[in-house]
């Protein structure tokens, strides 16, 4: 994700983005065309409206209530006193995990970025909101390209396309169903997963 952000040096004839050299692209325009959600985005000591739109214009009051009820965290943002405008304190410690993490989804939601990355996004939030908020992720990944980077099947496995890695080597990829049938490394942790569930709900 690094070197699709440029934050490293790419090699020429390496990446391409729209049969476009990466090295091609002005910078400003590849950051502006991707949207990167990780587990730790940094939240700021302002409003909540301010960290939704990450202090940019443009944006009306009916765009970010929307992004906010994509996000599931609009009903939080209801209950407290000052609605969007709360103020919050840095890294937002007056929020809980899965709210924090809501809000910071949230800017994928209001963002009008072609490339969506989700980097370990969704491990704060229980099922329930999780599944919630994966199928807003897909009406928002429409005519759009959609990475999610994830340990959990429950989030990756209505992907087009899923690639799995283990020691920083590619040794599968394929949909969900194909993969289950290979047996390999994804079975693996599909299996693992499964009766960690099963043992949650007994």
């Amino acid at each position: 994700m690094n070197l699709l952000l440029r934050l490293y040096p790419v090699p020429k004839g390496k990446i391409f983005i729209d049969g476009q050299d990466i090295n091609s692209i002005p910078l400003k325009d590849l950051r502006d065309s991707i949207c990167y959600i990780t587990q730790d985005n940094f939240l700021f000591s302002t409003s909540l409206r301010e960290n939704v739109k990450l202090f940019k214009d443009g944006y009306e009051d009916k765009e970010i209530k929307e992004s906010t009820k994509n996000a599931m965290v609009y009903d939080d943002i209801e209950k407290m006193k000052n609605g969007i405008d709360t103020i919050i304190g840095e890294d937002g410690t007056n929020l809980s995990g899965g709210q924090k993490q809501r809000v910071v989804i949230s800017r994928a939601f209001l963002n009008k970025s072609n490339i969506l990355i989700f980097d370990d996004t969704f491990s704060a939030l229980d099922n329930r909101t999780e599944q919630l908020v994966l199928n807003n992720v897909k009406e928002l990944a429409k005519n759009k390209t959609c990475i999610i980077i994830s340990n959990r099947i429950s989030d990756i496995k209505d992907a087009d396309k899923i690639i799995v890695l283990d020691g920083g080597n590619i040794v599968q990829e394929g949909t969900h169903n194909t993969l289950l049938k290979q047996e390999g490394k994804y079975y693996e942790f599909y299996k693992q997963q499964s009766a960690k569930s099963e043992m949650a709900l007994n």
